[in-house]
């Protein structure tokens, strides 16, 4: 699973709606202060109040625990009146993705409804959050939830105060909504002659009910001395649809008076008559309705009888209208629209049958529940690398345990070198040694500490004679229990390639020391986001060319997401694409496509910052102009 779409509005300087496309890599250019860092914030945001449940968060803990000051520092100039909203867009791949329909493939054969799993037949998912301020309950809580599956709405929640919250929106005709068995339904509707909905009309005879009527219904517009009509379209409005026609002006003023005889011309009024009576003639002729149900799910979950103060009507697909029963959420512990994670939707559905219920219930978790869990998931297996990584002393000691906000001050990356295997190691090794990779001039090695394990005593009880033996075995089951041991350990030091002696991390360039948390995540990371701002701090512009290699080697674990001012960086990827179209790239690269990367320049203006997506072509060359001339000061400068 990966992130490929993030879209921000009202975040922080992001005012209007910016979609932001994200490659296997993806590079962030823009001037200073344009944005490029709330991009980060706005991803682990949404992992605090998936995972927190903060709407209203002073600090971002995945950050460690950068300062954001809380809802109002996060909504863009500081407006509590606007609301935030955040949609991200996932792929799901071959990974298995989190599912809910545990107990419906062992009651399907007791069944008329045929279900299958949504989630796990999807091909992308996207999650909006809406975040509102209650000045009522002074709170930032989630107004509305949306969830699309294959660029489709299928699902949203909503709620009014952040204490309620119901599933206002279901998509009964998403395809992966319909049930298995929906063409015999639908045969069955036909032979019995029953009333069929606007959309199953379509499906069944493969006439709209929204498009103009063509032979017959013409002829009917003629035979009621109707000849004015030019083009027929659908308006929505509180009261419903609203027919809307175009005419011609001269016959429309020739079919009034053959209609209304000798009263004088009224437009409006015509315009009503036209209305009606199209309506009526379209109903007449499809025999359909927007009020009957469009599938047997439908039916299960809108069994009850139509009661007009509890149903309502929801737009799904053009301009189909389904009557739908809003389901309350329980447990929403004051968030708002966002379910618990990680369990059964707990839901207010009622029905008859007790399988019934739990099998919708089972359907309705997938589709709200699961998509949030997997993005949780995604987001969790992320690392931010902050702009000021730590240059660790002689002083420091290993963390005992590595957490996802130790990597912002690169802190986490020297810990893992104590605990990396042999085969992490030699990639770490190759990528700062090697003179067609990074060639920082240092290298791993790995310097040998012998310990020896006590003899056991034989005399100890037998409980703490087993325990012992127990770690004993587990760690070194070819030893002779009862002679002691000497064991060899390994414990990594860098190597000053030229002087050919160990050093300490301390004793490195501060160079090297900032970009090493990069090249150990680049490596080791093998799934969600690797973010980095500007990894080219205090670099020659020869390594700062090298990054671009190691950003390309590890896109099938992972996404990269980098904020940088490098030209250098994005020459050499530019160059890399370029050779892989004309198969000349060096030997021991994976190759890169220009859909593999994405270039996005952040430019601010009056109306928040706008995301210029940079096009590139397969020679590896811009499509479009850098705004502002952005990368330009070296022409100005040799002028």
């Amino acid at each position: 699973m990966r992130i490929t779409q993030i879209s921000l509005t009202n975040f922080r300087s992001f005012k209007q709606t910016q979609v932001i496309d994200l490659a296997p890599v993806t590079l962030m250019f823009g001037p200073n202060s344009a944005g490029k860092s709330s991009i980060f914030s706005a991803l682990f945001y949404v992992q605090q109040i998936l995972d927190k449940k903060q709407c209203d968060p002073m600090y971002i803990d995945a950050l460690n625990k950068k300062y954001v000051g809380g809802f109002k520092n996060l909504v863009h100039k500081r407006d509590l009146d606007s609301t935030i909203k955040i949609k991200i867009k996932y792929e799901l791949g071959a990974e298995l993705s989190r599912s809910y329909t545990y107990l419906y493939p062992l009651i399907e054969k007791d069944l008329d409804i045929k279900l299958e799993s949504p989630v796990k037949k999807a091909l992308s998912i996207s999650i909006e959050f809406e975040i509102a301020w209650s000045k009522i309950e002074n709170k930032a809580y989630i107004k509305k939830y949306t969830v699309e599956f294959d660029d489709s709405k299928i699902a949203k929640v909503e709620s009014e105060d952040g204490s309620k919250s119901f599933i206002t929106f279901l998509n009964y005709i998403h395809p992966l909504l319909l049930p298995a068995n929906h063409d015999k339904w639908l045969r069955t509707q036909e032979a019995s002659k029953a009333k069929l909905h606007y959309y199953n009309q379509l499906e069944v005879y493969g006439n709209d009910v929204y498009d103009p009527p063509e032979d017959d219904g013409s002829n009917i517009f003629e035979k009621l001395g109707i000849t004015a009509i030019q083009d027929l379209s659908f308006e929505e409005t509180p009261n419903g649809k609203k027919t809307v026609v175009s005419l011609d002006a001269s016959r429309a003023k020739e079919d009034y008076q053959r209609i209304f005889g000798d009263i004088p011309y009224d437009e409006e009024k015509y315009q009503v008559y036209l209305s009606e009576t199209i309506t009526n003639i379209l109903k007449s002729i499809n025999l359909c309705s927007d009020d009957v149900y469009v599938s047997t799910l439908h039916e299960l979950i809108n069994s009850s009888e139509w009661d007009k103060d509890k149903y309502i009507k929801i737009q799904a697909h053009n301009e189909y209208d389904f009557l739908h029963n809003p389901i309350e959420i329980f447990d929403v512990k004051d968030i708002g629209a966002l379910p618990p994670l990680g369990r059964k939707l707990f839901n207010s559905l009622d029905l008859d049958d007790v399988k019934k219920s739990e099998i919708v219930s089972e359907l309705l978790s997938d589709v709200l529940v699961a998509p949030l869990d997997n993005l949780l998931e995604i987001l969790k297996k992320s690392v931010s690398i902050g702009p000021i990584r730590k240059i660790i002393d002689a002083n420091y000691q290993p963390l005992p345990y590595i957490e996802q906000k130790d990597w912002f001050d690169g802190s986490a990356a020297w810990s893992y070198l104590e605990k990396a295997n042999l085969d992490i190691l030699k990639k770490i090794n190759t990528w700062m040694s090697d003179e067609d990779k990074l060639d920082l001039g240092y290298g791993i090695a790995l310097k040998e500490v012998q310990s020896t394990i006590r003899t056991l005593d034989i005399n100890q009880s037998e409980s703490q004679n087993n325990k012992s033996k127990e770690i004993e075995i587990k760690e070194h089951t070819k030893f002779d229990l009862t002679k002691p041991v000497s064991v060899k350990k390994y414990h990594y030091t860098i190597i000053d390639k030229f002087n050919q002696i160990s050093v300490t991390p301390s004793e490195v360039g501060t160079g090297v020391s900032q970009l090493m948390p990069l090249i150990i995540a680049a490596v080791s990371q093998q799934g969600g986001i690797v973010a980095c701002e500007q990894p080219e701090l205090h670099l020659h512009p020869r390594i700062q060319v090298a990054i671009a290699d190691l950003l390309t080697q590890n896109i099938d674990n992972v996404n990269y997401l980098i904020e940088t001012h490098s030209e250098h960086l994005i020459l050499r990827l530019l160059k890399r694409i370029r050779q892989h179209t004309d198969n000349e790239l060096p030997e021991g690269l994976e190759f890169i496509k220009k859909n593999d990367v994405a270039i996005i320049y952040l430019e601010p203006t009056k109306d928040g910052v706008i995301a210029n997506k940079i096009g590139i072509t397969e020679d590896g060359e811009f499509t479009d102009n850098w705004p502002h001339g952005f990368f330009s000061e070296r022409h100005k400068e040799l002028m």
